[in-house]
């Protein structure tokens, strides 16, 4: 599994897959995305005529437009319960700071394979979700990373792994904004003041950022189970089963939901890592059955 990649170094990449030449921007209202055609609408001047457009006419419509929209988030607010508590926010029903999690379809899960009890210490639950391990078994003899068993490179048995975990949306959140604020660094593009990311831009930004915590939540998963990752190249890779671009493509960027999903990848076991089936089997045995002496 490859190393943390910097946020300055996704930054840079996500502005080059993000250039003028490789988009065509919108020259016609009908052309434009959703985000581009509600900044259009923003900049219509709302009012009775254009001749007042400027004067108190204008002035008072958007004091009524005002008054009446605080009047409207009021009653919302005031639905408890019953057939309007559908209406209220299901994110208050959460614990401080969590985020919902992201309904969508994973692939399916293997048949085969053995499951991994995790750490003692660790647990198997993130951001309200349940993350589990599966041993698929040690690699083929022809598998390319069959060499890293010997003596002079890993000295271990690599393994197969699946895995499901989850993407929590507080993380996705952040290294989102900050993939924003390094690539407004360096980000000049026509038509736009410099350091302005475009709204064509954006999706590319959402894509780097759910790629990033999406290998960093895969790291942080397997060492809930006593796993090591490799380090040796496209032999540690891990491969998503769900499309990554598919899943930045309905991300919602407002309310930023944990992303749950599913991968498989190659590591081998930590020896000196103590699991809970196993601490259970050790309790067992230090059971004291000795008979109670004679008084």
């Amino acid at each position: 599994m490859p190393h943390k990649t910097t946020l300055a170094a996704i930054a840079a990449l996500a502005l080059a897959s993000t250039s003028a030449d490789a988009f065509v921007a919108p020259t016609s209202t009908s052309a434009c995305s959703s985000s581009a055609l509600s900044m259009g609408k923003s900049m219509a001047m709302p009012g009775p005529s254009k001749s007042g457009s400027s004067g108190p006419a204008t002035s008072e419509y958007r004091m009524k437009k005002m008054s009446d929209r605080m009047k409207s988030k009021k009653k919302k607010g005031k639905k408890k319960g019953g057939f309007g508590g559908a209406d209220d926010d299901e994110e208050d029903t959460l614990p401080t700071g969590e985020k919902k999690i992201m309904d969508q379809e994973l692939a399916a899960e293997p048949d085969d394979g053995e499951e991994v009890a995790p750490l003692i210490s660790g647990g198997a639950a993130k951001a309200g979700y349940t993350i589990r391990l599966k041993d698929l078994g040690p690699v083929a003899d022809d598998d390319e990373a069959k060499y890293l068993e010997s003596e002079d490179e890993l000295g271990r048995v690599v393994h197969n792994f699946w895995l499901t975990a989850i993407a929590d949306g507080n993380e996705i959140e952040k290294t989102r904004t900050d993939v924003l604020k390094q690539s407004a660094k360096n980000a000049n593009f026509p038509g736009f003041r410099k350091g302005q990311i475009p709204p064509y831009a954006q999706p590319k930004m959402t894509t780097f950022a759910l790629q990033e915590v999406l290998v960093t939540s895969c790291q942080e998963a397997i060492t809930r189970f006593g796993v090591n990752e490799i380090n040796e190249g496209q032999l540690g890779a891990v491969t998503f089963n769900e499309n990554v671009d598919e899943l930045s493509k309905k991300y919602n960027i407002r309310s930023f939901p944990s992303a749950p999903f599913t991968a498989n990848f190659r590591a081998t076991f930590d020896p000196d890592a103590v699991r809970e089936d196993a601490i259970d089997v050790d309790a067992e045995e230090e059971i004291d059955v000795t008979p109670d002496a004679e008084e």
